[in-house]
């Protein structure tokens, strides 16, 4: 067999070895984090929404761009479906330009400046952010044109004593800080992995919040 045409079969062979992988890799990998997990935080985010918000509201979901962020992704979706069961609410997405500056994520990144100017550029009655919860002055909390219903993700509780006792936020959903966690050591369910991992703070306990060293 002439070794050229050897060559041409070889190559296109490993042409559709590699793009068979790429399409496996793609589609049928197995996801690299907890998908029940950030389901369930999505639909606990909505829920607490639904509670907090009033009936018909304007919902106003600061988020960023999802492309390498998938636990993200998946907590907007499940959000957005619970979302839907819970209520007739009308949602907007706020998508905020990161930059590509590694501080956002999920539950984090939102500065209090980019909050402000959500609150008085989009009229609302709740804000939901998936990417924290800012860290406010005295001057920034005196800009806020109106007062909408906050409720935030957040992998940190620094910010909160001051946003709860402001009146800012309503609602935190936050990465564990007390323990022990309830439930079996060994999480089977989606809402046992919410309990290990996270847990919900509102108005009217936040003195459970540790202070900030």
């Amino acid at each position: 067999m002439n070794p050229r045409k050897i060559l041409l079969a070889v190559g296109a062979l490993l042409t559709i070895g590699a793009s068979s992988v790429w399409i496996y890799y793609r589609e049928f990998r197995t996801p690299e984090y907890n998908v029940a997990l950030h389901q369930r935080i999505g639909e606990v985010i909505a829920e607490q929404t639904a509670k907090a918000a009033p009936p018909k509201a304007r919902i106003l979901v600061i988020t960023i761009p999802t492309g390498d962020q998938p636990e993200l992704e998946t907590q907007i979706r499940s959000f957005n479906r619970a979302l839907q069961r819970l209520g007739d609410f009308s949602v907007k997405d706020h998508e905020l330009d990161t930059k590509d500056q590694p501080k956002y994520g999920p539950g984090t990144g939102l500065s209090g400046r980019r909050f402000i100017r959500a609150v008085n550029n989009h009229p609302c009655d709740a804000i939901v952010s998936f990417v924290g919860a800012p860290k406010l002055s005295d001057e920034q909390i005196g800009e806020m044109k109106s007062s909408p219903i906050f409720i935030a993700e957040t992998r940190s509780t620094d910010h909160l004593p001051k946003l709860f006792e402001k009146k800012v936020i309503r609602v935190a959903v936050v990465s564990r800080f007390l323990f022990p966690a309830p439930g079996p050591l060994k999480p089977s369910t989606p809402q046992e992995w919410f309990d290990k991992r996270y847990q919900i703070v509102t108005a009217l306990d936040p003195n459970t919040i540790p202070a900030a060293e």
